[in-house]
């Protein structure tokens, strides 16, 4: 499955984050910051849903 993002002007902060998100953890890749960043949230969401 191929799916494709485009960011506008007012990602550029969040992007900046997740660009520097993947050079501290030294991630190869952007999207693969993404991924990890994006798991984590969902994982966040779920607990946070289970304790209500």
């Amino acid at each position: 499955m191929s799916k494709q993002v485009t960011f506008g002007e007012k990602d550029l902060e969040l992007i900046k984050k997740i660009e520097t998100y993947q050079k501290e953890r030294g991630l190869p890749s952007f999207i693969e910051a993404v991924r990890i960043l994006c798991k984590k949230g969902l994982q966040v969401n779920e607990l946070i849903s289970q304790s209500k």
